[in-house]
């Protein structure tokens, strides 16, 4: 009926359900038992106060049943944990035609839960969604006669029929949320959303609302064609479903290329710190390797113009070998600085030395102290630059998160392996409650290791730091 939400893929988006149920917590219990309790006091109640009237809707309720159970078994996956079944506008226009009771029996009855056949869900769970239809469609079919709602009262019908789904809507709805809630853990104010349009509450009402519409159709045409309108109930319903289907699939897709977005737009912003690291790793080196010979250079073409201007020709014979030397350094200088950078993906000082840069930079624009245990690896370029990656998202993810004062970095060659290790002590997180939506650091970082074939793991808790540890093969081309 209406919109359920399964409890498993609110909880964690798995892509294959364990057939076993989840082990419920015991308030998720209590507000099932409460939930199949006060449904069965409102039913019996009705039941004892309006008997005859149900004795007279029995044989029709049960040429309403298959419908029912049809509608049940057609449901549609809106957004990644809601789902919508037919039933809905069935069981509303159930609640227009017959009494509230005679509605409340029909949704309590013949619900059918798909989970329950495949053992997604318990008993007692399958119970409660029971309950919670049946009390939601006697509240809607109460409301609507409580109005004075008839399908021959146009429009107040449309109007009390609006009323209706909004009171089958919050209490089905509500019911759902409050248990998901106790299963999970996950806030009600994010459960909310999720239910409620997932951040786009205006189309989802309008949806919904025109459920209540339907609903007013198919009872309009039930009180013209009588059991023969049950027939062609299956019509608007398959239109109804195919459109919600269109609908949530066009949401998803929308949702997909927001999460592309942002993992363009963190792409983009990591390319520009990667390049800004290889100009300063090419201006280190040019400033630590080539101007030091060029400034000898500059130094001895002034000693020669002051011996030609004062006339010591005889000097020349000492000073033009060093300026020949001092020209040949630097020009051995430009030529290693150029095949390093040929060579190496990280420019002339390697992954251990650009490491060192990008500590240096960090300390200079903090105050935090890095600590650096810094072997020269052996591994392949690849290695080297996916390392690198990695340090410098974990480093910077420290500086800016941990608060920590002193962040350790230990690089090491080992058999076969190039190991990395990022330490702070920081306020530490859990990782497992990390959004992966908006930390795409942490994720990016794990992607690229396990993609190389490599291994890595995060171990932090809440006042204890954090360590990041990744290991690649050192052998990877």
């Amino acid at each position: 009926m209406s919109v359920t939400t399964t409890h498993s893929t609110v909880a964690h988006k798995s892509p294959r359900p364990s057939r076993a149920p989840a082990q419920e917590p015991l308030r998720l219990k209590l507000l099932e038992w409460s939930g199949i309790s006060v449904a069965l006091c409102l039913l019996l109640t009705a039941l004892l106060g309006s008997w005859s009237v149900f004795q007279t809707e029995l044989l029709d309720l049960v040429a309403w049943l298959p419908l029912v159970a049809l509608a049940d078994v057609m449901p549609v996956n809106l957004w990644d944990s809601v789902h919508l079944t037919m039933s809905l506008p069935v069981l509303l226009a159930a609640g227009i035609v017959f009494s509230p009771l005679s509605a409340g029996v029909l949704g309590f009855v013949g619900t059918i839960d798909l989970r329950e056949f495949s053992r997604e869900i318990g008993p007692l769970r399958g119970f409660f969604n029971r309950s919670n239809v049946g009390m939601s469609v006697l509240a809607a079919s109460w409301i609507f006669h409580r109005l004075g709602g008839r399908v021959d009262r146009w429009p107040l019908v449309i109007v009390v029929g609006l009323v209706a789904v909004v009171c089958d809507m919050v209490i089905n709805n509500g019911l759902t949320i409050l248990g998901v809630h106790l299963l999970s853990g996950i806030a009600l104010r994010k459960l909310v959303r999720e239910v409620y349009g997932n951040g786009h509450p205006i189309p989802f009402l309008i949806w919904y609302g025109c459920l209540g519409l339907l609903a007013v159709l198919m009872a309009t045409t039930y009180e013209a064609a009588g059991r023969w309108g049950l027939v062609a109930f299956v019509i608007p319903m398959f239109l109804a479903r195919q459109v919600f289907k269109q609908s949530g699939q066009l949401n998803q897709a929308s949702q997909a290329l927001s999460e592309k977005d942002r993992l363009l737009t963190s792409v983009s912003e990591r390319m520009a710190y990667e390049r800004r690291d290889e100009r300063l790793t090419v201006a280190a080196g040019l400033h630590d390797e080539v101007l030091p010979p060029l400034y000898r250079v500059h130094l001895m073409g002034q000693v020669i113009r002051q011996n030609l201007a004062s006339g010591r020709l005889l000097d020349l014979e000492e000073d033009v070998p060093d300026l020949l030397e001092a020209t040949q350094q630097a020009n051995d200088a430009i030529r290693i600085l150029m095949r390093d950078l040929r060579e190496s993906p990280l420019g002339p000082h390697g992954l251990a030395g650009t490491l060192r840069l990008l500590a240096r930079q960090l300390e200079q624009e903090t105050d935090m102290r890095f600590n650096l245990q810094l072997d020269e690896v052996s591994g392949s370029p690849l290695v080297q630059m996916l390392a690198y990656h990695v340090a410098r998202e974990a480093m910077r993810n420290a500086v800016r998160h941990s608060e920590a004062t002193s962040i350790t970095v230990r690089l090491l060659d080992e058999r076969g392996s190039v190991r990395l290790v990022i330490e702070d002590d920081g306020k530490g997180f859990v990782p497992e409650k990390v959004d992966r939506h908006s930390h795409l650091g942490l994720q990016l970082m794990r992607e690229r290791v396990e993609l190389a074939g490599g291994v890595f793991h995060i171990s932090s808790d809440v006042g204890v730091g954090t360590v990041v540890l990744a290991r690649f093969p050192s052998g990877l081309a």
